[in-house]
């Protein structure tokens, strides 16, 4: 996957324009901020001690915020003791404190790899069969990057479109290619943060998933795959 051109150091500008809109544009209509630009904060975080190693009510409220809703079977099904037991293991085993940017290859096939705790997580979410929980790969995307921060980045067709990938599959992986010790793209997300006039503390990842989601708005991309409409506001 190819380095998306509205994260390049040519487009910084723009990206900050982005992030500043996302983040502190208010609807024109209501005079609110984007319900989207809550997700981070609602509720304390979803990686605080004392929340970490379980998905909770609060994080479902956050997830919609982004414009998803858990099925209520998946909510349900995912507080029943067996299956909270497991994403408690799997949880306890992610760090909170490490982001994709410091990972090596080796820890990046280690913590986010097939086989690791991350991948297996990813398969309780989406239960291999979808029609059991009805939780596909944005919806299982944005409770991870809501457990993980630094670790998971979102995925969803918006986005897809503005990276030209058709589905989420190796995502993590090529975004740990960009991410990765060496390469300028942290160091910049963290530019654009500082310059956007945004004070509100976000991940890496959370920076670079605002850029591409609203640009992808502005290009009219919509939630379904080759379509486009008019801007809208998360």
């Amino acid at each position: 996957m190819d380095l998306p051109d509205i994260l390049s150091e040519e487009k910084f500008g723009d990206a900050v324009d982005l992030l500043n809109r996302y983040y502190l544009g208010k609807d024109e209509k209501t005079g609110l901020l984007s319900t989207g630009s809550s997700f981070d904060s609602w509720a304390g975080g979803g990686d605080g001690p004392d929340v970490r190693d379980r998905i909770t009510d609060s994080d479902l409220v956050a997830v919609s915020m982004l414009s998803v809703t858990v099925p209520a079977k998946a909510a349900v099904g995912l507080q029943t003791p067996a299956v909270t037991e497991q994403i408690r293991q799997l949880l306890s085993d992610i760090p909170t404190d490490i982001k994709m940017s410091d990972l090596s290859p080796e820890e990046a096939r280690h913590l986010l790899g097939k086989g690791s705790n991350a991948n297996k997580l990813w398969g309780i979410l989406r239960a291999d069969d979808a029609t059991r929980w009805g939780v596909g790969p944005t919806t299982a995307s944005k409770i991870m990057a809501r457990k993980r921060p630094h670790l998971i980045p979102i995925w969803d067709v918006v986005i897809g479109q503005v990276i030209t990938k058709r589905s989420s599959k190796d995502q993590w992986h090529n975004w740990h290619r960009h991410l990765q010790p060496g390469q300028p793209l942290p160091d910049r997300l963290r530019r654009i943060h500082e310059a956007s006039g945004v004070t509100q503390e976000l991940s890496e990842l959370r920076i670079m998933d605002a850029i591409l989601w609203r640009h992808g708005r502005d290009l009219g991309y919509t939630g379904s795959r080759g379509r486009r409409a008019e801007p809208a506001v998360e």
